[in-house]
């Protein structure tokens, strides 16, 4: 199942290419003269295989619904419509409960423009309507549903209520082009979740995407009940069954997760197959879920931080979903050193505190052994940077240190210095906002400091509330350390 780097991808070429070329000589070959003319066949297969396709998808939408996931709800509501319809397609099978009529065809027609419109968050998820769609996915999925039922039901009632098309003819030839590359694209967007994940559910899926892509080829055939239109519909049946069975199979991201993923999924709803799945993202909050609670409660502040301070001073899309997942993986590193060090209750020593600096690097080595997390690599480096070039590991200054990296490092000390840490209690509001300002330009971007201290003064109860600690800016939290000069107090942050 393998390919060098690229696992699948040669059994994904092979299925796209073999599948396409045997039906396209099945429905076009000496074959497509043969026939087998039954509609009772017809009936039967498809009134059964597409009503155990529809109940079939139906826990997978109670599942997605349950864990917040959408790309297994776009899925399933998608899978759904290709189950309804179809059935609609059985019953009206000329000869049984019906005669002759438009709709045994026209459901067919619908069925996958239905399925491709429901996926048009996973088809387009970096465009503002894909991003829109994706956020309300719920919405979304119930109005697809309820569309392809309303449908169903009224082309059952009136089955001659839409003309059916000639086949070859234009619009089912458009429909095909349109399904075929929709298909192709959501089979490859699975491939790639699978390489990702390493989870052969989703190489299933993606495979199983490909069945229904094939599909669409049944107009390029002439009549009805040859071998290659019996074949289509075997594929169909295949190839829904198997999408949910990836779906339902495919491993859930975990409750922990999930919570720490949660600044990124509010923006990006998608990111959690894509990002989540990802064994070092795993390994990264298994580990600090067991390891330092702090650690791991402090990167979820600062990812949600970023990512708001991101928005405030206008990123791109691209670079807002960067410095969000820089945020989340900026203390990843932090995997390789050790529980004395990281968990002192002290002051540390200067062998200590140099062993504590390698998390940069070893953070950004970790980040590169997984190619979609190879550009939050320099962020994470970069993130202990300073503007003076008196920061680590390069001694980067000004502009070549990366924007996300100057946004992250204001956050993580913002968070630093106002909540408790291992060694001391947490400086509260105003002595943090002054060692900021009195630091900026220096130790800390000026423009992102003022940038974060806006954000930070508009969001300070959901910064924090969501895990559990209270908001230090009470004066009697911090009544400790107040009494130190400003400049000493900031070296506390350098200990992050």
């Amino acid at each position: 199942m393998r390919s060098g780097k690229r696992p699948g991808l040669a059994l994904w070429v092979g299925v796209l290419g073999g599948g396409t070329g045997i039906e396209a000589w099945l429905l076009l070959g000496p074959l497509s003269r043969y026939t087998w003319t039954s509609p009772i066949t017809l009936f039967v297969f498809v009134t059964i295989a597409a009503s155990l396709c529809a109940v079939a998808a139906i826990p997978v939408l109670v599942r997605a619904y349950r864990t917040d996931c959408a790309e297994v709800g776009i899925l399933g509501a998608a899978m759904f419509g290709l189950s309804v319809l179809p059935l609609v397609h059985g019953l009206t099978a000329p000869g049984v409960l019906y005669g002759p009529n438009a709709a045994v065809v026209t459901s067919v027609l619908f069925a996958s423009p239905i399925a491709v419109m429901t996926c048009l968050p996973l088809l387009a998820p970096r465009s503002v309507l894909g991003r829109f769609l994706a956020r309300n996915w719920r919405r979304w999925t119930n109005a697809c549903i309820a569309a392809a039922s309303l449908l169903a039901t009224t082309l059952l009632v009136r089955p001659d209520l839409i003309a059916a098309p000639a086949s070859r003819s234009a619009v089912p030839i458009t429909v095909m082009v349109v399904c075929y590359s929709a298909m192709v694209s959501l089979s490859w967007r699975q491939l790639r979740l699978y390489r990702v994940s390493q989870y052969r559910a989703f190489l299933g899926a993606s495979v199983a995407v490909l069945s229904i892509a094939l599909t669409s080829t049944v107009w390029m055939g002439r009549d009805p009940f040859t071998i290659g239109w019996w074949t289509v519909h075997l594929f169909d049946v295949c190839g829904v069954f198997g999408v949910l069975g990836g779906l339902w199979f495919a491993p859930r991201l975990r409750a922990v997760v999930l919570e720490v993923l949660e600044p990124v999924l509010v923006r990006d709803p998608l990111a959690g197959f894509e990002i989540g799945l990802t064994p070092v993202v795993h390994e990264f909050i298994a580990a600090l879920e067991g390891k330092d609670q702090i650690t791991r409660d402090h990167v979820v502040r600062v990812a949600e931080l970023a990512g708001r301070t991101g928005e405030a001073l206008h990123l791109p899309i691209i670079r807002l979903r960067q410095v969000m997942l820089g945020a989340l993986l900026h203390d990843i590193g932090k995997l390789g050193i050790g529980d004395d060090v990281l968990t002192k209750p002290g002051r540390l020593t200067d062998d200590e505190y140099t062993e504590i600096q390698r998390h940069t690097l070893i953070g950004d080595e970790l980040l590169r052994t997984d190619e979609n997390l190879v550009p939050i690599a320099p962020i994470v480096r970069a993130h202990h940077e300073r503007p003076d070039g008196r920061g680590y590991p390069d001694r980067l200054a000004g502009d070549a240190i990366p924007l996300e990296a100057r946004i992250i490092a204001v956050c993580d000390a913002y968070d630093a210095m106002a909540n408790a840490r291992h060694y001391r209690e947490g400086l509260g509001w105003n002595r943090t906002v002054a060692i900021l300002r009195e630091h900026a330009g220096s130790q800390w971007d000026a423009q992102i400091v003022e940038a974060v201290i806006a954000v930070a003064a508009q969001e300070s109860i959901g910064v924090f509330a969501h895990v559990g600690h209270t908001d230090s800016r009470d004066p009697a939290a911090s009544c400790c350390v107040d009494a130190l000069p400003l400049s000493v107090q900031a070296l506390l942050v350098d200990a992050t």
